[in-house]
């Protein structure tokens, strides 16, 4: 019996470890999904011809209160295959998208 009381002491931080690290690989994501979402809607707007047939996001960058999340999209309109990075900026404190901008990768 106090085997088993050990053994089960001695796996719950393990447990309780994995549950931590995926709860906050899980709000990582989430929190540049929505922005991926207005990288691809705002790409869309710009480029109302083409197809999005790739996303990667890239990452993030903060500075002060203003982050900035980077996507890269490939997008094919006409036949011809091209590559973009858009960059949507955000304030840490409201959440909010205060600028999207692109550039030809």
């Amino acid at each position: 019996m106090n085997r088993i009381l050990i053994l089960l002491l001695l796996c719950l931080p393990a447990v309780l470890v994995q549950e931590q690290t995926q709860a906050s690989a899980e709000a990582h994501v989430q929190s540049y999904e929505e922005y991926g979402r207005v990288a691809m809607k705002k790409t869309m707007e710009k480029y109302p011809g083409a197809q999005i047939t790739d996303y990667l996001h890239v990452g993030k960058k903060t500075k002060g209160i203003i982050s900035t999340e980077t996507f890269k999209l490939v997008l094919k309109e006409r036949g011809k295959t091209f590559e973009i990075f858009v960059y949507v900026e955000y304030s840490e404190k409201t959440k909010k998208v205060t600028n999207v901008t692109f550039k030809d990768a």
